[in-house]
């Protein structure tokens, strides 16, 4: 089985499409969602669509983000910047009943035979990152399976070890990754609609059940439309202005 593991589309549409396309390109199989669909970007109804109809073809298994997680957690509020706020709040009125429901039915985690996905970490899937290595010891028994896959951070990067040791590895490029059976691994794809490593062009990978590598892919797309776009809807000049230096 091939996965194209995905995440943190932030209504990104252009983004979307394109690592779509290429992970139809690589063959793969369905594919796993480490959360939020919605934010940020101008397109939060198209994003939606095009979930749902993985969905509907039962091709996809995907998690809640904490941006996400307005449509049925409006006390999560709290923990947003203004400016993201400011675009949540653009985002639900641009979203009909039958969309809302499409993100409400996200579940905070899902288990697989061999994984399990969160948006931030086992412990708090919606307000925690997952982003160093004391982290990995102290989560260690929350999680089953060999790999977590995770988002939120926006960072492409993986831990490997095992209970008593770890290593963490960023990932600047497309970058392959042979799982070693004994040890455990934590995955973040990085983000498709919203890079944060300096690198604009989406981030996300495939795993490969068959022959245990995940290969880590990065995308070129058509950002400036993206841009024009969220600038039309008003979205705050730094989050528009930012999106094509991969911040």
């Amino acid at each position: 089985m091939r996965y194209g593991v995905i995440s943190d589309i932030h209504s990104n549409i252009e983004a979307f499409e394109a690592a779509l396309d290429r992970l139809t390109r690589e063959k793969v199989d369905k594919y796993i969602f480490c959360g939020d669909l919605i934010g940020y970007g101008p397109d939060p109804k198209a994003c939606i669509d095009l979930y749902g109809s993985l969905v509907k073809k039962d091709l996809v298994q995907g998690v809640l983000g904490n941006h996400d997680g307005i449509v049925v957690h409006p006390e999560l509020q709290a923990y947003f910047h203004p400016e993201a706020l400011k675009v949540l709040e653009w985002t639900l009125k641009q979203l009909s009943p039958q969309d809302m429901r499409v993100v409400s039915f996200l579940p905070a985690v899902v288990r697989g035979s061999k994984f399990m996905v969160v948006h931030g970490t086992p412990r708090d899937p919606l307000k925690e990152y997952f982003v160093n290595t004391n982290q990995y010891h102290a989560l260690y028994d929350e999680w089953k399976g060999q790999i977590l896959f995770i988002g939120h951070s926006h960072i492409p990067f993986y831990m490997s070890g095992n209970e008593k040791r770890c290593k963490i590895h960023l990932i600047h490029e497309e970058h392959m990754v042979v799982l070693m059976e004994k040890a455990r691994y934590v995955i973040n794809p990085g983000s498709v609609g919203r890079p944060r490593d300096n690198n604009p062009l989406a981030s996300f990978g495939v795993w490969d059940t068959s022959t245990q590598e995940f290969l880590f892919l990065r995308e070129e797309y058509d950002w400036e439309k993206t841009q024009r776009k969220m600038r039309k809807a008003g979205i705050p000049g730094n989050l528009t202005e930012t999106l094509s230096m991969g911040l």
